[in-house]
């Protein structure tokens, strides 16, 4: 029986099953960019069409956005993918910027038509973007820093 070697390569950045010393190739700038603006437009395009579901608890005028709260999470769990994926806090900034471009084009009133409207859900859903992406961002940096 022979004694395990040390390989040259080791870091605490290999991925749990994967030989000692292999690392996953860093993705090119131009593959990051495009992925994030993908995943900001896709998270935009999405969460528009979920936010307008709301809950109308009794005959009160009270609202539950539960809609806008779900576009929310799939905003942070896409962002939070593409910026570990990406291994940059940077990057989620640009996915929630693509989305809150999405969402701020589809908000506009154009005659009679608009996705997005002066309501509870339509306020929770665009200001949310500018709320949740910081946050996200913050935790893909202390996430990154924690693996150095």
């Amino acid at each position: 029986m022979t004694a395990p070697t040390q390989h040259s390569g080791d870091s605490a950045q290999d991925l749990p099953g994967q030989k000692p010393g292999t690392q996953l190739p860093r993705p090119r700038r131009w593959a990051v960019l495009a992925a994030a603006a993908g995943a900001g437009i896709g998270s935009g395009l999405l969460g528009t069409s979920l936010h307008g579901h709301a809950w109308y608890p009794g005959a009160g005028d009270s609202v539950v956005p539960y809609g806008a709260a779900l576009a929310l999470l799939l905003l942070a769990a896409v962002s939070l993918f593409v910026g570990l994926w990406s291994r940059s806090s940077w990057v989620v900034v640009a996915c929630g910027a693509a989305a809150y471009l999405t969402a701020g084009a589809l908000s506009l009133q154009l005659g009679s038509f608009g996705m997005i409207t002066n309501n509870v859900q339509g306020s929770v859903w665009l200001y949310g973007i500018a709320v949740v992406t910081p946050l996200v961002a913050w935790l893909v940096w202390a996430l990154l820093r924690s693996k150095k």
